[in-house]
Parts: structure tokens; sequence; C-alpha cells
């Protein structure tokens, strides 16, 4: 099964210049907690337009990851994972912690 992230991003943020580097460190990330071989891992990226997205009434900075787990992924591997993707996503892009959505998906993204 081929492992897959979608990130969603907003036009004009720091994760769309950044987006190579975040590329690179998502799939060594899924190397080192999942064992995924790099050539199967799939990131999508979706850039939202400016002023589609908007939180509290101002132009939305977030950036949503998906990512497709092993099914039933024990909830403290899971955190962990997660934590990670906001740490290297924070660390990379310079965005606050509030600005970053992380999901964990048991199986195939339907996306």
């Amino acid at each position: 099964m081929t492992k897959r992230y979608v990130c969603i991003i907003q036009e004009g943020q720091a994760a769309e210049r950044e987006q190579s580097a975040l590329e690179a460190s998502l799939r060594s990330l899924g190397e080192r907690t999942f064992g995924d071989e790099a050539s199967d891992t799939e990131v999508e990226w979706r850039v939202m337009k400016k002023g589609w997205a908007w939180t509290a009434g101002e132009p939305s900075r977030s950036s949503l990851i998906i990512r497709s787990v092993p099914e039933g992924l024990p909830l403290p591997e899971r955190e962990a994972f997660m934590r990670a993707v906001c740490d290297l996503w924070s660390e990379q892009t310079g965005c606050h912690i509030n600005d970053i959505v992380v999901t964990s998906w048991d199986g195939p993204l339907p996306l």
C-alpha cells in the first residue's frame, strides 16, 4: 500500500515556499516511524488561493497535514507521530503550533 500525505496549505505562506524541505522531512519521518520506503510515499500538495480560507475573520494561515497510518495504530504511537509532524512543520516554517492541523487516518486516504 502506498503511504500518502495530503498537505493543504495557504497561498503565500511559508509552507508554500518550503514544500521541498517539508516533503523530505515528512518522508524521513515516515521512514523512521513506520519503516516507509521513500519511493513508496506520496506527498500531495493542495494550495488554497488567497481569500479562499478564513480563520476568526482573518485570512487563514493554517496548514492541514493528513497522513494514512496503519489501521489500529496505538494511541501513544499516533500521538508521537502527530507531535513530530507539528514539530517539524513549526521548525521549518516558523508558524505557530495553533496554525497546524494534523490528521492521522487509519488505512488509505479517501481524498
